[in-house]
């Protein structure tokens, strides 16, 4: 223990003379005493001192290389040898020798800086000192800049400058040995405040001028009603014109810059320099409730945004997906002689009840698994049954209902002649490889044929008696690969009167293509939907002319997997193609490119072209990443069978079995949400009166009617929101066994963990609310709705001329109950308001309840190891666009009255997790509110930063480092985990508890840690079950 004196002497040494030891040759200690000893150092030299002094990458990477030292509870820094005389004093805190040689060493290497610094080149020290990333932050807010007072100006400048260089002081004062005293960080901080003041004060109206030149302050002239959207009557040839449709096309500010940030695609093409980037991605993708500019804050004059591919989907085809499966559903419970609830939730738990039930009694009865099959099998079959039993009529009734599924894809697809387009582009292609000689002629004509017979007689196949979607089940090909060659190769012989050997060969080629090619195709390596014509005497080709019933034990039989995949890429492709022509875009990609090309030929020097070169390149990367990312194919392997793709995607499924337990319990937050974006006085008058007293039965049956016709509310059978959550669930995970059974796994642990229930009553009230306070709003005069009623509508794509045909369509088809209007969209005679009546409600509700979309994620966590770090992290980049951005667009009051209830319970759920989890942890409030904060996901992916970045430093960086928190040495698993994400997490635990059991030192950390490797070892309901398992151990 060192004592008080001593360290009154340690510091008292400061003032006197340095180490004067026996060391002959001058160290750093006596070079930073000794100017006269310091050499002339060069520019690089000077440049690297204060690149690692006063940059905080330095500093960050000597953090991630601290060592755990062991405490040497006798070792005395005052008695260190190794510690030059008057230096005692920084080395107070050390823990034992071996810390203080690694600090000694830094702090020769720190000092050494110093004394470069001094000496060096001002200009080399200025210019390493500048490699911050903070160098390109705003020296002040709008507001601030804008400010009319030289003052004021300069005091909020100042204010911000200093805050936003305060955590990066504190990361190199922390990390610094030779910087000791408040001056070293005080100094900086002062001289940051006062520089950003200063430059605040003197150029603020100017930079505020030049990077807001729209702001009602700076405006030119009214621009009111100059054109309602690009090409309308302006020509977009006039700088001044075109500026302006620019500048409608980006994002209404936030007030803090972050619809600038180019963290994901949208808000890249948003800010993009090409004017066509910036109108397509409103209409491929939800945009998550951001506004673009041209919605005018709600004013009459406001244009309304596009309605995107991604809600149109949504709308028209997960209604139909849902039909299928809620007949299919009832239909087994039929059979198994239960009348079927009317609620989603109630048949969900109904057929839970049922497996169960079957489970534990081992009874022979057809189970629900085999129903489907059977279903599948009659579809092959003119929807008839192939087996006549007790379960045959409801068979026949649950594939009729599937039938009108696949017919409605199949009457979308050919209403935008989707399967003829891309024949047409086939043909092309073919015309010009006869004609260079790289094509056989018969292709050609094969494919002019199929052409000609399609246009006559429409999609049709010869395979079975009727159509039904063919995915192989890649497991059972594999484990079996000498009975399909032998299956396959005997039919060929017959059908085409092959030899022995050219079926055994084709059979192959057969087997070959189903087990390892991609099942899907890469639409910028020009493949398409028909592209197996191009090789017409393949065995590609021909593999399509195998009838279904020879290979029908090889090929996926549960009808739901097939309907929901075949929904999913069909349904995409159709709408694709019917809103830009062709499912590659290629018009739009092409348009695009010509409107560069243009830039880059007029740009008056080398660098604006490079930039401009490298903003198309990026502008394509983005649009073609959105494309894909809506189809289920970006950053797919090319070959998603092999074993570390398989690996991947299983464990994935096994972390939601690991770690979703308590998903339900940290959702309850939610509730705040329709708050936030609809006011208290929405979700009273709309949702929660209808509540609280006794309300007509129809009046909720027809509002849940209107939800499901809009494709809401769909997670007790779907549980779409889960999977984003998750981000599980892809295309190619039902292709094996192993990933068969976690994929059913995940979608029954969604049920059992509450989840789906929780977002299917969430989305349902939600969806309620909203629907009534639009048509509230509908059955108004359009001029007389407040700013925020038309902004909502105009955001959602709804505008003025539509906005008066809803509301003739209500008062021809509506019905008022209860005080409320209902729109009875399913009467409307104008398809296209219901198309985009629904398509509002829908984007509307999944923008309030936060299901992350196809543009809130960064593209890199759509690839398979982006997205197994990544996992679980897409709520808080969800919540960035949908909640953080858009809210503050908004400038709503509603957005902080919801905030304050998120927060509030956010709160509770922190302190119901620690009830589960045993922990009595003394917490002071700012403390309990950072928690709160980070639980409530209103920072959005900010939060997931911070804590990566607080664990990765044992808690000296980040939030609740700056308000005090105490400092904690994590385990080496919570750091891989926090930037390797929950695979490597689990990973890690699963080999420490591995371990501790193979060398006998298993004790109660270790099977705590097994607790939560185990599937719903956190399910709160199985606490007691858990608790006593671990008492007996």
């Amino acid at each position: 223990m060192i004592k008080t004196n001593e360290l009154f002497n340690a510091q008292k040494n400061i003032h006197e003379s340095a180490y004067n030891g026996n060391i002959t040759t001058p160290t750093a200690f006596d070079l930073y005493q000794e100017p006269n000893l310091a050499p002339d150092y060069s520019f690089s030299e000077s440049f690297k001192a204060g690149f690692r002094q006063y940059s905080p990458i330095p500093s960050l990477v000597r953090m991630m290389e601290n060592t755990d030292f062991v405490d040497d509870p006798n070792y005395d820094p005052m008695a260190d040898e190794q510690i030059p005389k008057g230096y005692e004093w920084r080395f107070l805190n050390s823990s034992s020798a071996e810390e203080s040689s690694v600090r000694l060493e830094r702090l020769e290497s720190d000092l050494k800086d110093l004394e470069v610094i001094e000496y060096g080149s001002m200009f080399g020290t200025a210019l390493g000192g500048l490699m911050s990333p903070l160098i390109v932050a705003p020296v002040g807010t709008f507001k601030t800049l804008a400010n009319t007072n030289f003052l004021k100006r300069f005091v909020g400048s100042a204010a911000l400058t200093t805050a936003l260089y305060a955590p990066e002081e504190l990361l190199i004062q922390s990390q610094s040995e030779a910087r000791n005293t408040k001056g070293d960080l005080l100094i900086p901080l002062v001289t940051a405040g006062m520089i950003g003041g200063t430059v605040g004060g003197l150029f603020g109206r100017r930079i505020a001028k030049n990077q807001y030149p729209n702001a009602p302050e700076f405006a030119q002239k009214n621009e009111e009603g100059i054109f309602k959207s690009a090409g309308a009557s302006a020509d977009p040839s006039n700088p001044r014109v075109l500026k302006d449709i620019m500048d409608k096309e980006s994002l209404e500010t936030t007030g803090i810059g972050i619809e600038k940030m180019p963290w994901n695609p949208v808000t890249r093409l948003t800010n993009s320099s090409s004017l066509l980037s910036r109108q397509v991605v409103a209409g491929l993708v939800d945009m998550g409730g951001v506004i673009q500019k041209k919605v005018k804050g709600g004013s009459v004059s406001g244009s309304s945004m596009d309605q995107s591919v991604e809600t149109t989907f949504r709308t028209k085809y997960l209604s139909k997906l849902l039909d299928g499966i809620r007949a299919s559903d009832t239909a087994y419970l039929e059979f198994r002689g239960i009348v079927a609830k009317e609620g989603d939730i109630g048949r969900s738990m109904q057929m839970m009840g049922v497996r169960g039930s079957d489970h534990l009694k081992k009874n022979n009865t057809l189970d629900a698994f085999g129903f489907r099959e059977r279903i599948s099998k009659a579809m092959r079959n003119g929807d008839v049954d192939v087996i006549n039993d007790s379960a045959t009529p409801f068979v026949n009734k649950a594939a009729h209902s599937y039938r009108q599924t696949l017919n409605h894809i199949k009457e979308q697809a050919t209403e935008v002649k989707l399967f003829e387009l891309d024949m047409q582009k086939t043909i092309a292609g073919l015309k010009i490889k006869v004609a260079n000689g790289t094509a056989d002629a018969s292709a050609l004509i094969e494919a002019e044929a199929r052409l000609k017979n399609l246009r006559e007689s429409g999609v049709h196949i010869n395979t079975a008696k009727s159509y039904l979607p063919k995915i192989a089940r890649v497991d059972k090909i594999m484990a079996n690969e000498s009975k399909f060659i032998n299956r396959v190769s005997n039919w060929s012989q017959n059908y085409y009167g092959y030899t022995k050997s050219q079926g055994d060969k084709f059979a192959t080629e057969v087997m070959m293509d189903y087990t390892h090619a991609r099942p899907f195709y890469d639409l910028d390596e020009g493949s398409g939907l028909v592209d197996w014509i191009t090789q017409a005497g393949s065995s590609k080709a021909r593999k399509h002319e195998i009838p279904d019933e020879l290979i029908e034990d090889f090929l996926e039989n549960d009808i739901e997997v097939l309907v929901r995949h075949h929904t999913k890429t069909m349904g995409m492709d159709i709408e694709l193609t019917r809103k830009y022509g062709d499912i590659s875009m290629s018009k739009v990609i092409k348009s695009i490119t010509e409107d560069y090309n243009l830039k880059i030929n007029k740009a008056p020097t080398t660098a604006e072209r490079q930039k401009l070169i490298q903003g198309l390149a990026n502008d394509l990367k983005d649009v073609r990443g959105l494309r894909d990312r809506l189809r289920g194919t970006y950053g797919a392997s090319k070959d998603p069978h092999n074993m570390t793709s398989r690996f991947i995607r299983q464990m994935k499924s096994f972390n939601v079995l690991v770690g979703m337990g308590g998903a339900a319990v940290s959702s309850i937050p939610d509730i705040a949400r329709p708050i936030m974006t609809e006011g208290f006085k929405n979700v009273y008058d709309h949702g929660m009166r209808h509540m609280f007293k006794s309300v007509k039965s129809n009046l909720k049956s027809m509002q849940r009617d209107e939800i499901r016709r809009a494709g809401i509310a769909v997670d007790a059978a779907l549980g779409l929101r889960a999977h984003a959550f998750a981000d599980v669930g892809d295309l190619f995970g039902s292709r094996h066994a192993m990933e068969r059974a976690l994929n059913q796994s995940t979608g029954i642990f969604f049920l059992m963990n509450g989840l789906n229930y929780w977002n299917q009553t969430i989305k349902e009230f939600t969806g309620g609310t909203i629907a009534l306070r639009m048509t509230s709003g509908l059955m108004q005069d359009w001029a007389k709705l407040s700013k925020t009623e038309r902004r909502k509508f105009l955001s959602n794509g709804i505008e003025a001329s539509d906005h008066a045909r809803m509301q003739i369509m209500i008062k021809e088809n509506g019905e008022k109950i209860d005080g409320e209007w209902l729109p009875n969209t399913a009467y409307w005679k104008d398809v296209d308001m219901v198309l985009k009546f629904r398509n509002a409600l829908n984007q509307s509700v999944e923008r309030t309840i936060i299901t992350p979309g196809a543009g809130d994620r960064a593209l890199w966590t759509s690839t398979e190891f982006g997205s197994m770090i990544t996992q679980f992290k897409g709520y808080g980049q969800g919540s960035f666009t949908r909640l953080l951005t858009s809210g503050l667009q908004e400038k709503d009051s509603a957005f902080w009255q919801g905030a304050f209830v998120l927060v509030g319970l956010a709160a509770m759920v922190n302190e119901m997790k620690k009830i589960q989890y045993g922990i009595d942890k003394e917490q002071s409030y700012p403390e309990l509110l950072v928690d709160a904060v980070d639980r409530s996901g209103i920072l959005g992916w900010f939060t997931d930063v911070n804590n990566s970045l607080e664990k990765l430093s044992d808690y000296r960086l980040g939030l609740r480092s700056m308000i005090g928190a105490k400092q904690t040495h994590l385990p080496f698993g919570s750091k891989v985990q926090a930037v390797g994400g929950a695979t490597i997490g689990n990973l890690a635990t699963f080999g420490d508890v591995a371990t501790d059991f193979i060398t006998g030192e298993a004790d109660d950390t270790t099977l705590r840690s097994a607790r939560f490797i185990t599937p719903t070892g956190n399910l709160p309901y199985l606490d007691p079950i858990w608790d006593e398992i671990m008492a007996a151990k």
